[in-house]
């Protein structure tokens, strides 16, 4: 995989979400009518979390990190998935704060945001994010964002009565953003995404090339199977399903869960796009005992057979955010040892 204009054999980085330090509580940033930071103090203590996530993940020898999500609430057990849920569209104009209970009885505690106009870009979403990590590291690092195509659906239409239409236009309001996160330098930027096993249609691809138009960084898509609170909320195997999609996306890397799901669809992979990186989950994010080295290096030998180490990342199945940050963390070491060990081996 080529990153920063070297060839790196089996890349390691990790999904999203690492647990917070007990001293960071509650929301940090604004939305959209409100200032970047809550307050000072907050802005201090978020920026002084990016720094302790991207050390950690830096011992653990990540070629590109991530943001970690540091300015989530994963202190409110049930409650984890407000935030994903509505960080982008209260900072997107033509979207009120407010509207019915989620479908179902896992999503009726979050609200869905309420649409009353055009979805536009107004002001920067990650900038602070984006920041805070420049200011933690000078390793390449990805910052990651519910894809439009996901967010259209959890969303309360009240304007446009075409869901794609609604996903097109947040689609164009990420593109916006996503420009402004790349004149800052931002270098990576990851999808998370849990509608493909759902559905396959073509649609969702023509979200991603208007979201990525004009766009030179590192695309990850994170094709999220659940994991909150351990709860898996795909349990059929769709991989076979969802190649066209792959082959068509914009997308350099595509990273799904393996680990969790015994690698059963490891062998759809064998048609897996030959321009494209496969993110492989080697450590499972739905278990709290930490894997040996050696159990993680039979994973990574494992998926070598079916993709060859110049197109395979080394990754957890989904985000740490869940777990505390000792078994979080010795996780990621245990992965990025074993990463070293395979790829001496090579």
């Amino acid at each position: 995989m080529r990153i920063r204009n070297e060839d790196v054999l089996l890349p390691v980085s990790a999904v999203s979400a690492f647990p917070r330090p007990h001293w960071l509580q509650g929301r940090i940033l604004g939305c959209g009518t409100e200032p970047t930071y809550r307050s000072h103090n907050l802005r201090v203590a978020y920026e002084d979390a990016c720094k302790l996530t991207a050390r950690e993940q830096e011992a653990a020898g990540l070629d590109i990190l991530c943001d970690g999500a540091q300015y989530y609430e994963w202190e409110a057990p049930g409650f984890q998935l407000e935030p994903i849920f509505h960080f982008i569209p209260e900072n997107l104009g033509g979207i009120d704060n407010f509207g019915p209970p989620g479908d179902g009885a896992k999503y009726a505690p979050f609200y869905k945001g309420t649409v009353h106009s055009k979805v536009e870009w107004v002001r920067p979403i990650f900038e602070a994010v984006a920041y805070a990590m420049q200011l933690a590291t000078d390793r390449p690092f990805k910052v990651a964002m519910l894809g439009p195509a996901q967010q259209s659906i959890i969303l309360n239409d009240q304007h446009y009565g075409d869901g794609v239409a609604l996903a097109k236009d947040i689609a164009r309001a990420l593109n916006k953003e996503l420009h402004y996160l790349q004149d800052m330098g931002m270098e990576a930027v990851q999808l998370i995404d849990v509608l493909p096993p759902y559905t396959q249609d073509m649609w969702q691809i023509e979200c991603q090339q208007i979201m990525f138009e004009g766009i030179n960084m590192i695309k990850f898509w994170h094709v999220c199977y659940g994991s909150v609170d351990g709860q898996r909320d795909i349990f059929d195997n769709h991989a076979a399903g969802m190649m066209p999609l792959f082959r068509e996306s914009p997308c350099d890397v595509i990273h799904l869960e393996f680990t969790n799901k015994d690698f059963v669809e490891l062998e759809a992979f064998a048609d897996y796009p030959t321009d494209k990186v496969l993110g492989v989950g080697v450590v499972d994010a739905k278990n709290t005992m930490v894997e040996p080295v050696e159990q993680i290096a039979d994973r990574i030998r494992r998926a070598l057979k079916v993709i060859p180490a110049d197109r395979l990342l080394v990754a957890p199945d989904c985000g740490l955010g869940y777990f505390s940050r000792t078994t979080a963390y010795a996780k990621l070491r245990n992965m990025g040892q074993a990463a070293r060990e395979v790829r001496a081996a090579l």
